[in-house]
């Protein structure tokens, strides 16, 4: 097992300090020599000189070696300060302790470990004692916590064992490891026991996480000042080969006719083991010796509902990954070797929940499938934390190759990148830098007469990229002025000297420059809304003119309207099975009885670098049964007179008859998935099957109402040459309103007449015409114009008339293929600017298209 920076295959190797880790630890050192020298030079104000000076942070990278840079420090300083010290080392999980103790045991000698929960004699305590235990095992509400702090036959309590070190004048140190989750919600708590009974004479608090929430409230709470901060940039920690260049996120572009059919979860994992399976052929080209470990995070169980574990490992088996090969761990199933899993080479997917993302090191993860619903910033960084690492085996080519270089992140929504960008950002945004007491200012104020000298632990250095110092006294007051309204520095910096007047608000702009942005802060301005909804004189008026029909036209006294089949035709096994036969010789339904997998492209573009990108074009992904059937059941659900399970079982009967005479097998999931995705992905050949089978079926007849003798509408209304009222109605929208004009222009003397079609709803009684359509709908186009010389009843044609917007909906697509029995093919004309263009149907774009000018002699044509 390891902690953050070990590795357990070179356990036997104390490692060498890199530049930025021994930079860490001299610091911090000094720090801890300056601190606990001033409380042994003035004891009365040893809790004021802790709170303010004696507290540190160190903010460095997952896999920067935080634990071996915080071991090396307390082993530097056995010995070396004014008294000795016992330190109480705190982590969150008790997988953590024991790495911790693990790593701190083979890296750090000098240090003796202990437990607090077994061990608690005072008089066995040496410098350099190290405590390491869970926050909760000592601090919280609990039984056990509550065994340390009593006093039994056999040790001292806990709180004793305080009261008893500082009597012998040993200092207390406090380390808290992932300070951020140290805290949580429980920050209250953890502040009180720090404070009322640690009363620690210096703190170290480490974290992986920029700029935290919890970490400051606990500093709140508890009333100390984080004075000296060591911080690590993600850069540092890449140059020296611990954490790797970029990371890659992955989304799937299915083809839109697979969007519906694929589940995301399965998705995302078939491409997390895609780029897994990539990532291992690499690695045993480069005979590194090392098998990959594609982590899978998934949400908590709730009650009641389905273990997402299981789920989860079905799916898996499901796209080919072998189930030995998946190892699972949560809270209430735990694996008792958990922490080794990271370095089984027989496991090569991990399935886990979030609490066990923390904290976890697995050196040979190179991709994570995430499957939680929702994902912030913290989401993000313990995404960087778990497979950012490089492998020790990895080390040697680390830069050489842009595969094993980067780490990669699948989600099941690409909406849901922003937590992975905000950490990324927010880890890119930290630089290095090392402001610590020692060289921003002396605890003059806190009761020494005179700063001390803190010899070889004073050492420390400051980032290049600082911004300047003041030009001039007038720029360093102005500057002065905003971090103190901003509680940047203290109001009372401006009688220190000059240079650390300077050197702090360089240091305090670097901070405050780092911090997170409040992007969205404030409120936009109230916009006036304009009333869509104001009411017109004309609304308040009544259609009371009475416009009559002009007899010298020869209108009709009814039109002919389509009449659709009786429902117990269209459920009777004649036209079931003439559907179901025109259906398989129109489509390609045979060749979909093997169809299972999907595909798309995968697109992965590097957080790190924006510049990075990379398409995997044809990557194949099951398609979901239960998705398509879901699908499926929406096209057949089109005409409540036809019984859908009906037509789906002899279409599924006629395909099986001729599937085996094509010999080819099939199963009865075969069948049923080829009829649902022969239906939705070629609703062109099911719609002509329809309308073929349908087609002896429809009736066609007079209007069951006469075309009135009278129209009402305003009395404005505009006159109109060949209208057959002589006006222009007033219900006409632009694009009508300028068709009818069209129509009145006309001077070939082919328009006799022309009327508005009202629409109906439904079947429902009325005097306009229609088309039945192969859904069962009803289409009403919007104009009867008669052609003189046209070869239909009465001359008439049919109009429909779009707006400049073309929707191409599944509705329109169907209503332009639709012919009138009596009145032969609609035609469809759209406006231009000021004149009319026509529209047809394109097969091969599945779209409506324009074609040509709309003329007078198109009004006589009779086919599409």
């Amino acid at each position: 097992m390891s902690a953050d920076g070990f590795d357990p295959t070179d356990s036997a190797v104390r490692h060498v300090l890199t530049d930025y880790q021994l930079d860490a630890v001299v610091s911090l050192q000094g720090v801890i020599a300056r601190a606990i020298g001033q409380q042994v030079h003035s004891p009365e104000k040893r809790l004021e000189i802790a709170r303010h000076g004696g507290v540190m942070l160190l903010q460095s990278p997952t896999a920067s070696g935080k634990t071996l840079m915080l071991g090396r420090t307390l082993e530097g300083l056995v010995g070396k300060l004014e008294r000795k010290t016992v330190w109480f080392w705190f982590a969150p999980y008790s997988g953590l302790i024991d790495q911790t103790v693990e790593a701190l045991a083979e890296q750090c000698p000098g240090l003796r470990l202990r437990d607090a929960t077994r061990d608690r004699e005072p008089s066995l305590a040496r410098d350099g004692d190290v405590f390491v235990n869970t926050w909760g095992a000592i601090a919280a509400n609990n039984a056990d916590a509550r065994k340390v702090r009593r006093t039994t036959e056999d040790t001292y309590s806990l709180d004793q064992m305080l009261e008893l070190l500082r009597l012998e004048s040993f200092a207390i140190g406090v380390v808290i490891d992932e300070a951020h989750l140290n805290f949580g919600t429980g920050a209250k708590a953890a502040a009180k026991f720090y404070l009322d009974h640690l009363q620690p004479d210096a703190t170290i608090l480490a974290t992986a996480t920029p700029n935290d929430d919890k970490l400051e409230k606990f500093a709140e709470d508890a009333g100390v000042e984080v004075a000296s901060r060591i911080i690590v940039s993600r850069d540092r920690v890449v140059e020296r080969g611990l954490n790797k260049y970029g990371l890659m996120v992955g989304v799937m572009r299915l083809r839109e006719q697979d969007l519906a059919l694929v589940d995301p979860e399965t998705s995302a994992l078939s491409c997390g083991w895609y780029q897994h399976q990539k990532i291992k052929e690499r690695l045993d080209e480069k005979e590194l010796g090392v098998v990959p470990l594609m982590l899978v995070q998934v949400e908590d169980q709730k009650k009641g509902e389905e273990d997402p574990i299981e789920r989860v490992k079905e799916k898996l088996i499901s796209i080919g990954v072998p189930e030995s090969k998946i190892a699972t761990h949560t809270s209430g199933n735990p694996d008792p070797e958990f922490h080794t899993l990271a370095f089984d080479p027989s496991r090569e997917v991990l399935i886990f929940k979030v609490a066990v993302a923390t904290g976890f090191d697995a050196p040979r993860a190179w991709t994570l499938v995430s499957l939680r619903p929702s994902r912030g910033k913290d989401f993000g960084l313990q995404i960087v934390g778990r497979i950012m690492r490089v492998h020790p085996h990895v080390r040697p080519i680390h830069g050489q190759d842009d595969l094993l270089d980067r780490g990669y992140v699948f989600l099941t929504d690409p909406e849901l990148q922003s937590g992975l960008k905000e950490a990324a950002d927010a880890l890119d945004s930290v630089v290095s830098s090392i402001d610590v007491v020692t060289s921003s200012f002396d605890l003059v104020e806190l009761g020494t007469a005179q700063p001390l000298s803190v010899g070889e632990y004073g050492r420390g250095f400051l980032h290049k990229k600082l911004p300047p110092p003041p030009k001039d006294d007038a720029e360093r007051q102005q500057r002065l002025d905003v971090l103190i309204e901003e509680q940047r520095v203290p109001g009372d910096i401006r009688e220190r000297p000059t240079e650390e007047i300077d050197r702090a608000i360089q240091v305090a702009e670097q901070l405050r420059d780092v911090s997170g942005l409040d992007l969205f802060g404030g409120t936009l301005p109230e916009q006036n809304v304009p009333s869509l909804f104001g009411g017109s004189s004309r609304s308040k008026q009544a259609k009371s003119q009475k416009y009559p029909l002009r007899p010298a036209l020869d209108v009709p006294e009814y039109l002919i309207a389509e009449k659709p089949p009786r429902a117990e035709v269209l459920n009777s096994e004649e036209f079931n099975r003439e559907f179901a036969r025109r259906f398989i010789e129109k489509s390609t339904i045979l060749r979909r009885i093997n169809t299972r997998m999907g595909a798309g492209e995968l697109h992965l573009r590097d957080l790190f670098n924006d510049e990075l990108s990379m398409t995997v074009e044809d990557v194949q992904v099951r398609l979901d049964d239960t998705r398509i059937e879901r699908e499926g059941q929406r096209v057949f659900s089109f005409d409540a007179s036809i019984n859908d399970r009906q037509l789906r079982k002899f279409l599924r009967d006629e395909l099986r008859h001729a599937a085996i005479q094509e010999g080819i097998g099939f199963s009865y999931l075969d069948l049923s998935r080829a009829v649902y995705l022969a239906a939705m992905r070629e609703p062109q050949a099911f719609k002509q099957a329809l309308k073929e089978a349908k087609a002896n079926y429809i009736d066609t007849g007079e209007a069951d109402e006469p075309v009135p003798k009278v129209h009402d509408d305003y009395p404005e209304c505009a006159p109109s040459k060949n209208n057959a009222y002589g006006v222009l109605p007033s219900d006409l929208n632009g694009d009508e309103r300028a068709f009818a004009e069209w129509l009145d222009s006309d001077r070939s003397g082919r328009v006799k007449w022309w009327l508005r079609n009202p629409h109906r709803p439904g079947w429902s009684r009325g005097w306009s015409t229609n088309l039945v359509l192969p859904s069962g709908g009803f289409f009403f186009p919007d104009f009867v114009v008669s052609v003189r010389g046209r070869s239909t009843p009465n001359e008439i044609v049919l109009v429909e008339i779009k707006g400049g917007h073309l929707d191409n909906t599944d509705e329109s697509l169907e209503k332009i293929g639709a012919v009138h029995r009596s009145y032969q093919s609609v035609l469809w004309a759209q406006k231009d600017d000021d004149l009319f263009l026509r529209l047809s149907y394109d097969q091969s774009a599945n779209r409506l298209l324009p074609s040509g000018r709309f003329d007078p002699d198109i009004l006589l044509r009779t086919t599409g």
